[in-house]
């Protein structure tokens, strides 16, 4: 299936056929109406984004847009969901440079929530000298919130993206906002345990 695929009756009913077991289409089928809207508005804005390849999965309950192969899983008919992916894929598409930026970053951010508080551990036992620790923790805490800033500006422009282009803008604020604020809080633990480590 294609984005275009979308935005036509037939599309929408495959969509429901196959994802609409969900509670999410049932407590509100005006979803599915949203989601025609979302699609084509994507379209166009750009319309390379008319042949972007969607993956309808039935048992996964959520949107990601898989910039490694270029297409776009769907779980779930939300279209706040659909419209923040696409806001990605807008962004991601054709932009090898960046992608490569974004997934180390992604990469560092990972091993930086893993690794942040044995480094702290670590210093305290290891190194003695508190001017010595503090200027460690501090250059940690400065790489660590250069590292989360790529994937951070990525999701609240797809974000933005997402609710600007919205057909209920107020939906779809409480729908990314909390997981808006969900990106922040992980992207940026690491830095704030290197600076709460700090002598």
């Amino acid at each position: 299936m294609k984005l275009q695929d979308l935005t036509t009756p037939e599309g929408i009913n495959e969509l429901v056929a196959v994802a609409g077991r969900t509670k999410s289409y049932y407590n509100q089928p005006q979803s599915a109406d949203q989601v025609m809207e979302v699609a084509a508005q994507a379209i166009a804005q750009n319309p390379n984004l008319a042949h972007l390849s969607i993956k309808i999965l039935p048992n996964f309950p959520n949107a990601f847009y898989n910039y490694d192969k270029g297409e776009l899983l769907l779980g779930l008919i939300n279209p706040s969901a659909l419209a923040h992916e696409l806001g990605h894929a807008n962004n991601l598409r054709q932009q090898g440079l960046y992608q490569k930026v974004l997934r180390a970053a992604q990469g560092i951010t990972r091993a930086n929530n893993v690794l942040a508080l044995p480094t702290v551990l670590a210093l305290r036992t290891f190194i003695q000298d508190p001017q010595r620790q503090d200027d460690i923790l501090k250059t940690l805490a400065a790489i660590s919130a250069a590292a989360a800033a790529p994937e951070l500006l990525e999701e609240t422009t797809a974000s933005l993206s997402a609710i600007k282009n919205h057909p209920n803008r107020a939906q779809a604020i409480a729908t990314l906002g909390p997981a808006l604020l969900a990106h922040y809080a992980s992207g940026m633990a690491p830095a704030a345990v290197y600076q709460l480590g700090r002598p």
